[in-house]
């Protein structure tokens, strides 16, 4: 005769059990309804964490018969809608009003405790899906969102009083809607626009925002938004605690980046030749050549660039820019390589390189600079002038890093090669006697900043990820 065993379970509290529910997918914890009665008020009264393992078609009828708060929201795969045509013209016709399926779901009374919000379209509607107003009036505890391939609605009003991380990927988003998130979001700290469109001009005035990141759209003819008008100009106001400015890919935009007034900014970067003006201050660059140098910022600590060199006068120009630079990080050009390894040495004289600034001190080179990394290095020509250049000059450099092609060391004895650079670089008469040296295989990866652009705790962003996926020698 089998032993009665004590129901152990039945004697825990709700809360407890609550407790754990909320920890399942959402999928798994409503399933738990079916375990006895006792458990079907406790799935229907716990924090709610709703994700793509709903079936959209049953995101209605679950939020409306939650009785308890919805804490996260993440939904990244919603359908388009069957758009609607002009009979005359063919133009796509664009419900201002914005998608009625959000506009029920955002009327759950749970929706008020919402901290984590996604809201992301399939991609193949290319933004033409309006969000509903309700979508931003009705979670005032929301901390972190994310709004992809859709439209913001006009006359928008925000008001997400506690949002400290927002981010919006191909989204239309035109310059008075950017004015209207930044007003609704006073807590904003971190701002990521990927492949944001809709506006030529982008303006910020924020007294929270911290980090600002900006992809631009890479444009091809038949893209689905290449019609749309991509974003030209990117004006900092009035960013009193701004701490980074990080246009990611510059070399599809902005064309021209201007900092009126950002008394913390601290790392600033990737920047290339394709933004044909930079404005500091009043310092002017074009196309990273300096115009006018009225205006140094001793708070920028790190500074990226990307396809510059081997030619040293236009980052020399930036670096006395920025006097108290400790990092720098270099995607060297490859353009100026011709056809089968050749160099076009005739560009860049040795000499002029070697001396570009011994008679004209550097302060960042004479005192702060202690990390420098570079990729897409081959070894060979004016590039190694280059390089040796801050070997000679970095006088605090603690650490240099460099991403070679790999192809560069093919049929040679790896060690032979490296004996060779150092003896190239003249590391043996290097300024800093403390600096360490480091080759790692190149491996024609990009930046992997989606994972850590928010990550504010990071004093460096590009410290883990510029060498990403490499490999030390």
């Amino acid at each position: 005769m089998a032993m009665d065993r004590p129901d152990l379970i039945s004697k825990i509290p709700d809360a407890w059990l609550g407790a754990v529910v909320s920890l399942l997918p959402a999928k798994d914890g409503c399933r738990t309804q079916a375990l006895s009665r006792r458990w079907r008020h406790i799935w229907r009264s716990v924090p709610l964490n709703l994700d793509d393992s709903i079936p959209e078609k049953t995101v209605s009828g679950v939020l409306a018969g939650h009785l308890g708060p919805i804490s996260r929201l993440c939904l990244t795969k919603i359908a388009h809608r069957q758009y609607l045509y002009h009979h005359r013209t063919g133009h796509q016709i664009i419900d201002k009003n914005g998608d009625p399926r959000l506009d029920d779901w955002f009327r759950a009374r749970g929706i008020a405790y919402v901290e984590e919000l996604q809201l992301v379209y399939s991609y193949r509607s290319y933004g033409s899906d309006v969000l509903p107003l309700s979508v931003f009036r009705c979670a005032p505890a929301l901390r972190v969102a994310t709004f992809g391939c859709c439209r913001l609605p006009p006359n928008l009003a925000m008001d997400f009083p506690l949002l400290q991380q927002l981010t919006l990927c191909n989204v239309t988003l035109p310059e008075e809607a950017l004015s209207a998130v930044l007003a609704g979001c006073p807590a904003l700290k971190s701002l990521l626009l990927d492949n944001t469109v809709g506006s030529a001009r982008l303006r910020f005035n924020s007294p929270a925002l911290r980090s600002i990141g900006f992809c631009a759209r890479q444009d091809t003819e038949d893209h689905p938004y290449a019609r749309i008008v991509n974003v030209q100009e990117l004006v900092i106001d009035d960013a009193p605690c701004l701490q980074r400015l990080l246009p990611l890919n510059p070399d599809y935009g902005p064309t021209t980046i201007r900092v009126i007034r950002a008394p913390k900014l601290e790392i600033l970067g990737p920047l290339s030749k394709a933004v044909s003006q930079l404005h500091l201050g009043t310092t002017v660059f074009q196309e990273m050549i300096a115009v006018s140098l009225t205006t140094t910022m001793h708070t920028v600590k790190v500074l990226a660039l990307q396809h510059v060199g081997p030619d040293l006068d236009a980052v020399i120009g930036l670096l006395k820019c920025f006097p108290c630079l400790q990092s720098l990080y270099i995607v060297l050009d490859y353009s100026w390589r011709l056809p089968h390894g050749l160099h076009k040495s005739e560009l860049y004289p040795a000499e002029n390189i070697n001396n570009a600034s011994l008679d004209d001190p550097v302060e960042c080179l004479e005192h702060h600079l202690k990390k420098m990394a570079m990729k897409v290095y081959y070894g060979k020509g004016p590039e190694v002038d280059f390089a040796r250049f801050f070997v000679l000059n970095a006088k605090v450099l603690d650490r240099m890093e460099l991403g070679i092609v790999e192809k560069s060391i093919f049929g040679s004895n790896k060690e032979e090669w490296m004996t060779n650079q150092y003896k190239q670089l003249r590391v043996e008469d290097r300024a800093s006697h403390d600096a360490r040296f480091a080759f790692k295989r190149f491996s024609w990866n990009t930046w992997n900043y989606n994972n850590r652009i928010h990550d504010l705790s990071m004093a460096d962003p590009f410290d883990a990820s510029f060498l990403d996926g490499y490999l030390a020698l």
